[in-house]
């Protein structure tokens, strides 16, 4: 750990939560947005809560700008309240007996001009009501307009649209944006929602058993899936082996072909289904990637269809509606899946 460094929050949080030990580290750059993605138990509350000193820290550290507010190491410790975070609740936590204006000026110093944050937020019209006048969606917008108006250096979201409908959502994410823009200096959002992840953070942390699985801008997380649960989130198709030259072989026997020449061991493989190619009968050119299987189920997604096969391997691919509606008299029949090795994507 140095002292000094250009992040706006650098973190190394390490604890143990009941079964769970958590080891994430982190870094947040001035004017970023970070997503918190993983699977419920994963430690992405816990985290949150450590950054917030609500959870005592076992080793590692929280630094701000460069100054240390939390290290056992060094017995370093800045309570709570008077860490420069703000804090957004899925339910928003709005004082019931305040007007919204007066929420939102809750901690929020005497110069503070209320105008552009409403405005932002589209809360002018909301300012002489109370909670109990607003519906789910105004009430997040009051929250998030009052943790900004206290000036963090870095905002906290958990799960911010939740409890809000598909129309909401959109709103809300939308608002958001520009709220930010104006009102704080780095956010950290934790979510189960990918379009929040994938919508409002420049980078998205994936949490797993405690641990940082992936962390990278959201077009990678997207093409390049670094687990079995993240390529399940984005729909990609993803298998674990033993790699050997441009082979890896599968725990059941089945090889695949990939484009690299230099593979040498445990290697993950993961697989976009807009690049499975499905048959009636054995394609022709003989394709290096080619298995016979049959088709389990079709499913219309968003104007395609999502085709799930199984068999030699089970693999999903991603075809036209008109397609589809061919295959369908084909569902338990016999077909062939094959992919072009250049379609193969690796790590090791």
């Amino acid at each position: 750990m140095t002292t000094k460094n250009n992040y706006l929050l650098d973190a190394r949080v390490i604890l143990n939560r009941d079964s769970l030990t958590l080891d994430v580290e982190l870094q947040l750059q001035h004017g970023e947005v970070i997503a918190v993605l993983g699977p419920n138990g994963a430690g992405k509350t816990s985290l949150l809560h450590a950054l917030l000193g609500w959870l005592e820290l076992e080793s590692g550290w929280i630094m701000v700008d460069g100054e240390v507010i939390d290290s056992p190491d060094t017995d370093s410790y800045v309570p709570p309240q008077h860490r420069p975070f703000g804090m957004v609740f899925q339910d928003g936590l709005l004082f019931p007996h305040m007007s919204v204006e007066k929420n939102i000026l809750f901690g929020a110093g005497k110069d503070f001009n209320l105008k552009p944050l409403a405005e932002s937020l589209q809360a002018n019209e909301l300012l002489a009501k109370f909670p109990s006048e607003l519906s789910a969606g105004e009430r997040q917008r009051v929250a998030i307009a009052r943790s900004l108006a206290a000036r963090p250096k870095v905002l906290f979201l958990d799960e911010p649209f939740s409890a809000l409908d598909i129309q909401g959502k959109r709103r809300g994410r939308s608002l958001l944006k520009e709220a930010l823009a104006i009102g704080v200096s780095g956010c950290l959002i934790v979510t189960h929602d990918l379009v929040d992840a994938f919508t409002l953070a420049d980078r998205v942390m994936i949490i797993e058993g405690g641990k940082l699985t992936q962390f990278d801008v959201p077009d990678r997380i997207r093409s390049r899936p670094g687990s079995e649960w993240i390529a399940d989130l984005v729909g990609w198709n993803y298998y674990e082996g033993i790699g050997e030259g441009s082979v890896v072989t599968l725990p059941h026997g089945t090889t695949i072909f990939t484009a690299q020449d230099d593979l040498d061991g445990p290697t993950s493989i993961s697989i976009n289904p807009a690049s499975v190619s499905i048959f009636k009968s054995q394609p022709s050119g003989s394709p290096r990637n080619s298995w016979l299987s049959s088709i389990k189920n079709i499913e219309i997604l968003d104007g395609r269809a999502r085709v799930s096969l199984v068999g030699e391997i089970d693999i999903c691919a991603d075809i036209t509606t008109a397609a589809a509606n061919e295959l369908r008299q084909s569902i338990s029949s016999e077909v062939w899946v094959s992919v072009k090795a250049t379609e193969v994507d690796t790590q090791r």
